[in-house]
């Protein structure tokens, strides 16, 4: 069974039907209402027969399926005649409602609840003679708490088996279910279907485990788009996706996902992606980070007008010192969001706020000539202008990055690792190198994953490795399955659930508000093996890659990378480098380069 969507209506469909669910299911939703519309009709041809129409209600995108081979058009009435956008499907649910098969699970019952081994979105399916009460959490103490203090809505239904299940799929690893009389209890998860096809391993087991739950925490926050987390907002945020397109390259090598969600969330009717003007900013790297590292150019060549179009609309608040200086809207979340801590005044020229209008610019400016679209030059022209301009305002008097681009601040954290990733500083900027080197962490495992990027940029391989281990691995020592939205706070901890920290589960002024299974934590999937190993895409599509090991401590390490040729495998050990070559990829290594398919070897001290 095939279901036709008009071009860009499933991915809306998707975004509609997540933002739907999401606020029936959560407590406490905070999300920007100026996500693009879907298309209220559109007219459809089957095999040449006459043209007809369908009418869809708001939210729900106009589709028709069909059983066997077909030759589907479609098209806006009265426009051009189109190849609909084709999705495997049931008669029943059109996919934009479904996008996930379904996988079951058994529980295991440990100490009055029920547990799985990591968090999953799903619904528990139960028999039961009395009517229950069923609570949930991703820690056991919510699945224990006062209803009014939980996250999530429990509504229970009747199958028409006789079976319980819950009115919304829960985002959880803890159950708790009221009734004397529960049996036949298994959980029906959600399981995006990619098989994790990248790896890494090294000789230090909790770096190698800490690459596995950044991994599965990514996975499971793949819903049909990329989910922020699976409790909470359970939507899709861009700058999330941002940072996890690249732990996906690594990972997964899953590009339709990343393409689904740069479409249903590119469109907004006003103002921003998801009411935050930095986040139109990462629209755009996101969208270089996909060019970068999967091929994509079919969908960057049908998507380079309205990638030019989306860059049209922010450079109008651009100064003619080249400068953004994004106008509120109605719509915003925070019209300057940066990171969860960060206090910007948006009446000012916040830093960070430019480099990333920097590094949009440059991005832009490669999308677009690689899809050989006439507006890169305009782009890159207009990064030259914000270049020229932050180098001249917005550096202190040691060469470091200032808060404010006003000639007044001082120096800023923030500013000055994303001043190396927006490549306006480099290893020669002592400044900006001792105040990286001075700093454990920037914010959230968001933004902490970019400063670590910076750190690995600036040839501190050792340094970011460290922080990784120390960040990410004190979440897995504070009993964590998959990685949360913010980081484990220092404690004597054993492990166990029942040593956590209060605030290691609670945030917003909520006992519960921290999501425990949160993409913007899944970093680590990408940064070790581009810290360790120095393997790293160097041209779109991973065709030239490079790999230049520093282990440091680690006695060995290995990685596979999913590439569009074929995965690239690189292992370090006695002394030895071994990298397998996919057909359309060149190494460039110590030793050259090399195009494969090929068999690469060369001898490498392990300091």
């Amino acid at each position: 069974m095939t279901w036709h969507y008009p071009p860009h209506q499933y991915e809306l469909g998707l975004l509609h039907t997540l933002v739907r669910k999401g606020r029936a299911a959560n407590r406490h939703v905070d999300y920007a209402p100026n996500y693009a519309d879907t298309m209220r009709s559109a007219e459809f041809s089957v095999d040449g027969a006459d043209p007809f129409t369908i009418e869809a209600p708001a939210g729900e995108p106009p589709a028709v399926w069909t059983d066997g081979a077909a030759d589907v058009r479609v098209r806006e009435p009265g426009g051009e005649w189109t190849e609909p956008r084709e999705v495997p499907g049931t008669a029943s649910t059109p996919p934009h409602r479904e996008p996930e098969p379904i996988v079951t699970l058994e529980p295991t019952p440990r100490d009055g609840l029920w547990e799985l081994a990591s968090p999953v979105l799903g619904r528990p399916v139960f028999r039961s003679a009395s009517t229950p009460v069923v609570s949930s959490g991703e820690s056991r103490e919510e699945a224990f708490a006062l209803t009014e203090e939980q996250e999530t809505r429990h509504d229970v239904r009747r199958l028409p088996d006789g079976r319980w299940t819950t009115v919304h799929a829960l985002g959880f690893r803890f159950l708790r279910i009221d009734a004397d009389d529960v049996t036949e209890l298994v959980v029906e998860a959600y399981e995006h279907p990619v098989s994790r096809t990248g790896s890494f391993a090294c000789s230090d087991a909790t770096l190698t485990r800490i690459w596995q739950v950044s991994a599965s925490t990514l996975h499971t926050c793949m819903h049909g788009l990329m989910l922020d987390g699976i409790k909470r907002d359970r939507m899709p945020w861009i700058g999330d996706q941002a940072l996890n397109t690249l732990a996906n390259a690594y990972a997964f090598g899953d590009a339709g996902i990343v393409q689904d969600s740069l479409v249903a969330l590119g469109r907004p009717r006003s103002g921003y992606v998801n009411g935050i003007a930095d986040y139109s900013l990462w629209w755009l790297i996101a969208t270089g980070f996909l060019a970068r590292s999967f091929d994509a150019r079919d969908h960057l060549a049908a998507e380079a007008d309205n990638i030019h179009a989306f860059a049209t609309d922010l450079a109008a608040h651009a100064g003619e010192d080249g400068l953004l200086r994004p106008a509120g809207t109605d719509d915003d979340f925070q019209l300057v969001f940066i990171d969860w801590g960060v206090d910007v005044d948006p009446t000012r020229d916040p830093t960070a706020l430019q480099l990333l209008w920097h590094w949009a610019l440059t991005s832009t400016a490669d999308v677009l000539a690689s899809a050989g679209h006439p507006g890169a030059e305009r782009w890159r022209e207009l990064a030259a202008t914000v270049r020229a301009t932050l180098q001249r305002v917005g550096r202190t008097a040691d060469g470091g990055w200032r808060a404010y681009a006003d000639g007044s601040a001082e120096a800023s954290l923030y500013p000055a690792f994303l001043a190396v990733l927006a490549g306006l500083s480099g290893p020669g900027d002592a400044s900006v190198a001792a105040l990286l080197a001075g700093a454990e962490r920037a914010g959230t495992p968001f933004m902490t994953g970019f400063f670590l990027r910076a750190l690995i940029e600036l040839g501190d391989t050792e340094g970011a490795v460290r922080r990784i281990r120390a960040l990410w691995g004190g979440m897995l020592d504070a009993g964590a399955t998959s990685f949360w939205e913010d980081f484990a706070e220092a404690s004597d901890s054993d492990g166990t659930d029942s040593d956590r920290a209060d605030s290691d589960i609670a945030m917003y002024g909520r006992p519960f508000g921290k999501s425990l299974c949160h993409a913007w934590s899944s970093g680590p999937a990408a940064l070790l093996p581009d810290a360790i190993l120095g393997l790293r895409p160097l041209a779109d599509g991973w065709s030239r890659f490079a790999v230049d090991p520093h282990l440091g401590g680690l006695e060995w390490a290995e990685a596979r990378v999913p590439t569009p040729g074929g995965d690239i495998a690189v292992t370090v050990r006695g002394g030895d480098v071994t990298v397998d070559v996919p057909p359309g990829s060149t190494l460039v290594g110590p030793e050259g380069e090399h195009p494969g398919p090929a068999v690469v070897r060369w001898p490498t001290a392990l300091g």
